[in-house]
Formats: C-alpha cells, sequence, structure tokens
C-alpha cells in the first residue's frame, strides 16, 4: 500500500496586518472625471474667460459712467480683455493648490507610524478653519472682514473650508479616513465650493483690475495721445479741455473741428471720448455714432494743441 498522502498545513505567519482605511483623496481622480463629463473642459474655460473678460470691462467703464452694454462688445472682446486681470490669480491658485497638496500629504502621515499630531492640532485647525469659513460666508451679505480688499473673502472661504475638513479627518482618526459614500459626497461638494471660490476672487481681481486700469487712464489724459474729430454737423460737444473751431474759407466736407479729445473706444458702431478736462465728479464721456460724416485725426502723444491750424 503506498503511504497516505501527506497533507501540509499552511504555515502560520501571524495575524495578517489590518488594510489601511481607504484615503479620501483616492476618490479625487473619479470625481473629477465625473464633472469633467458633465462640463467639457474647453467649454468651462471659454465660458470662465467671457466672464472675467466682462467683469473686467463692466468695472473699467463703469467707473467713467458708461453702460458697458450699450458699447455692443462680443463675445471675442471678451475673451481679449480677460488675459489682463487673471495672470495674478492663476499664480497664485496654482501656489494655492501646491500648499493644499502638501498639507493633506502631511495628513496623511500623521498615522501611527508616523506619530499621530498633538491633541491641540485638530481644534486648532478646526477654529482657524471656522473663522475663516464665517468670514467668507459674511462676505456673501458684503459684511466680512477686509471685505473692500479683492479676493480676500473668497479666499477666506476656500481655506476655511479646506481646513475645517482637515480638522474633521483628523479629529476622527489618525489618518483621513472615510465611508465610502459619504466620503465621495464631501470630496464633491468640497470641490465645488474651492472651485466657486476661486471663481468668485479671480472675478473680484478681475474687476479690480479694471477699476485700476480706468483711474490710470483718468490721470493721465493730457499726456495721452489725443484725436481730432471732424464733423459735417455741430455735435454740440461742450466739456472741459475742448476746443471746438467752425471751418471757414475754401469749401470743406466737415464743417466743425473738435480737439483736446481722448479715443477711450473704438467699436463697431460708434465711437467714445473722454475730454482731457474731465473729471470724475462733473466730467462726461462722449458716445459719437460712426459715420461718412465723421473723420479722425490721430495725434501722438507729444503733439501740442496749438500746432493745428487756426482754421480747418
Amino acid at each position: 500500500m503506498s503511504p497516505p498522502d501527506e497533507r501540509s498545513e499552511p504555515e502560520d505567519l501571524g495575524p495578517t496586518p489590518e488594510e489601511p482605511p481607504p484615503l479620501l483623496l483616492h476618490e479625487l481622480p473619479p470625481v473629477l472625471k465625473v464633472l469633467g463629463q458633465v462640463v467639457a473642459p474647453a467649454t468651462l474655460i471659454t465660458a470662465l474667460l467671457i466672464f472675467f473678460g466682462w467683469s473686467h470691462t463692466t468695472a473699467l467703464f463703469g467707473w467713467f459712467g458708461i453702460d458697458p452694454t450699450s458699447l455692443g462688445f462680443s463675445s471675442t472682446d471678451y475673451l481679449l480683455t480677460s488675459q489682463d486681470g487673471l495672470f495674478l490669480p492663476g499664480v497664485v491658485i496654482t501656489l494655492l493648490v501646491l500648499v493644499a497638496t502638501r498639507v493633506l500629504a502631511l495628513v496623511r502621515r500623521s498615522g501611527p507610524a508616523a506619530g499621530a499630531p498633538a491633541a491641540w492640532v485638530a481644534p486648532a485647525v478646526a477654529m482657524v478653519g471656522a473663522l475663516l469659513t464665517a468670514n467668507g460666508v459674511l462676505g456673501l451679505f458684503r459684511q466680512a472682514m477686509f471685505g473692500n480688499v479683492p479676493a480676500v473673502a473668497p479666499l477666506c472661504l476656500v481655506v476655511g473650508v479646506t481646513l475645517l475638513s482637515i480638522a474633521g479627518h483628523l479629529l476622527r482618526a489618525p489618518a483621513p479616513s472615510y465611508s465610502r459614500g459619504v466620503g465621495i459626497a464631501e470630496l464633491t461638494a468640497l470641490t465645488l465650493v474651492i472651485a466657486m471660490g476661486l471663481f468668485w476672487a479671480a472675478g473680484d481681481y478681475s474687476a479690480a483690475v479694471g477699476r485700476q486700469r480706468a483711474a490710470e487712464l483718468a490721470a493721465s489724459l493730457h499726456s495721452r495721445a489725443q484725436v481730432v474729430l471732424y464733423s459735417d454737423k455741430l455735435l454740440g460737444i461742450s466739456a472741459p479741455g475742448v476746443r471746438t473751431v467752425r471751418c471757414s474759407g475754401e469749401p470743406n466736407a466737415y464743417r466743425y473741428r473738435y480737439s483736446g479729445l481722448v479715443l477711450l473706444l473704438n467699436s463697431d458702431s460708434q465711437y467714445v471720448f473722454l475730454p482731457t478736462g474731465w473729471t470724475r465728479r462733473a466730467g462726461s464721456a462722449i458716445a459719437v455714432p460712426k459715420s461718412s460724416q465723421v473723420r479722425l485725426d490721430y495725434r501722438s502723444a507729444g503733439a501740442v494743441e496749438g500746432t493745428l491750424p487756426a482754421s480747418c
């Protein structure tokens, strides 16, 4: 008889180590993928650029008391002007993402192997986060501290909710673990709040840049290049710094000449001028429809008013 088969018992390797709890950040790629399927990235970026251009343009022309909707701007116009107020927000947002990534990486490594953080860390992070979030929410009602400084309230909201999320995980476990369904909902909500906060901050800054550009333009009207407006009809332009001359002598195609004007806008349908004596308290922007009855002569910034002939 052959000896019975000997079946070796599995070697006891001791208790298997427990698998680490799933990490909330592991669900970030699927969440971003779903958001990318809802809104096409190219469409979203184009819409954001148009919004930032609109915010910049509205603030700039609104500073002069002009309603931008009357100027007939197109989406292309807004796209071209959006870059003026987006460089600094782009750099700041990138730096914030890098800092947040480093902070979250430190939180992930704060498990038992690395040593749990001190007991005061989580409450301190939660308190700072709550204060910043409250200031950001107050900014929605224009009641935030330092609310007059562009982008302060939305950035408080972004940093505050991020700190609250980190503090919540520190209080619950030594590493940021989660129940899958609750965790995905939390991460999705956090992503949306941060995205809207950054969107708000960039819009605020873009509008602030528009107002700054308008103030710089108003402060340098006398040193800017001017235009001479010729018209075959009396336009009734009476403003500080504007000189009206009636053309005489030989027959002229244009009967009136207006000098002392700075061209603010050359749109498809009209010109918008500022008189060199414009002030925000009493000045007015001047809109003149484009037609064959109007002509512009562009002069360099160093041209002297007295060099114009006495008659046209």
